[in-house]
């Protein structure tokens, strides 16, 4: 199996058809750009992130990023993703939201080959809905 992102192959294991299967989703479907996402991204990676000491040893799955979303950066996280070959739990949900406190991207999301769960802060608390918007209309949201 090729990651149309990573452009290589990956291993045919449960997690990853979960990850590809909902890339192939998020570009296909809800017109997310190619040139915007990214895979398996350690938090030091992130533009926003590269000079900050002590991160936690750990990579998104999945992350898209948008221009024009935050006030102080050229290139910021819109969306990052968990993806999971298990049911999804608090635990997956905490998960994503500690990667957030780092990489504070409007939108988080939980996937697995049955379920998705997208939250946004709302009043200081994660909202969750079962879908995910098309890219355009979660920019639309930011933008108001």
């Amino acid at each position: 199996m090729n990651c149309r992102i990573r452009g290589e192959p990956v291993a045919d294991l449960p997690e990853e058809r979960v990850r590809q299967d909902f890339l192939h989703h998020m570009i296909s479907r809800l017109g997310f750009p190619v040139q915007s996402l990214a895979v398996e991204k350690a938090l030091h990676q992130f533009p926003h992130l590269s000079e900050t000491p002590s991160l936690p040893d750990c990579r998104v799955d999945i992350v898209c990023f948008a221009k024009g979303i935050h006030p102080e950066r050229e290139i910021s996280p819109l969306l990052i993703v968990e993806c999971k070959a298990v049911p999804l739990t608090r635990k997956v949900l905490e998960q994503v939201v500690g990667y957030n406190f780092y990489c504070e991207a409007p939108f988080i999301a939980v996937v697995n080959q049955d379920e998705v769960s997208l939250g946004y802060l709302e009043g200081g608390e994660y909202t969750y809905i079962d879908y995910l918007p098309s890219y355009k209309d979660l920019l639309r949201s930011l933008r108001g």
